[in-house]
């Protein structure tokens, strides 16, 4: 948790309110800060050295993403992620997800769709070695690349904060890791209606994609 409160480098030029937010938001998933932790403004901001203004910020956002609450007479308490709120970004997902896929199968390129197969056999090729840290690395630029392809600024947002904001959860990997078998079938399949060109099979798989994961995840969630 030390890493939270570290001086912010004068070289680091994004907001400060933003540093602060990512700080908080990264340690709330993967279990830095726990619920119930109390988190002081005047504490934060002395440690990472700059105004109690962007903490202050930092924390209604917080509020507003449902990771903390204000309580009075106790101040901002971490709330932490529950099982609900990991099936509603599924619920989330799963519409996005399906959109980014028809969107990507409407524009892709044979370029693209020849580096999603070398991505593709990559992936598979680390679950031959047993190699799942890197799998995942590439699974990431997997999803990443077809999002991209949408070429819709807003949902490319949305998918990369969904897609953060899962990758931080704390033994999200580890139980995600039981289901990379089906996923990987499930990539082929999308690969092969790119190949198709058929916008409505890849929206399709991709709703599915994202719903087995739900139904998988809601099984599994005691993890957390």
């Amino acid at each position: 948790m030390n890493e939270i409160f570290e001086k912010i480098e004068t070289t680091d030029l994004r907001p400060i309110r933003q540093i602060v937010l990512e700080r908080l938001r990264k340690a709330i998933m993967n279990g830095g800060l726990k619920p119930g932790d109390r988190l002081v403004e005047t504490f934060i901001a002395d440690g990472m050295g700059i105004s109690r203004t962007p903490v202050r910020e930092a924390f209604r956002q917080l509020e507003i993403e449902g990771l903390a609450e204000n309580i009075p007479r106790k101040g901002t308490i971490v709330k932490g992620i529950s099982k609900s709120d990991i099936l509603e970004i599924y619920e989330i997902r799963e519409v996005l997800e399906g959109l980014a896929f028809r969107l990507a199968c409407s524009k892709i390129s044979e370029e693209k769709l020849s580096e999603l197969k070398s991505k593709l056999s990559e992936m598979q090729q680390c679950l031959d070695e047993n190699d799942i840290e890197k799998y995942w690395i590439l699974h990431g630029e997997f999803h990443d690349c077809i999002v991209q392809l949408s070429n819709n600024k807003r949902l490319i947002d949305q998918m990369k904060q969904i897609y953060e904001y899962l990758s931080k959860l704390r033994n999200f990997t580890l139980v995600m890791n039981k289901r990379r078998a089906v996923a990987m079938k499930e990539h082929r399949a999308l690969i092969e209606a790119f190949e198709k060109k058929d916008e409505a099979l890849a929206e399709q798989i991709g709703r599915e994609h994202t719903l087995n994961a739900k139904k998988f995840l809601s099984k599994e969630i005691h993890l957390f």
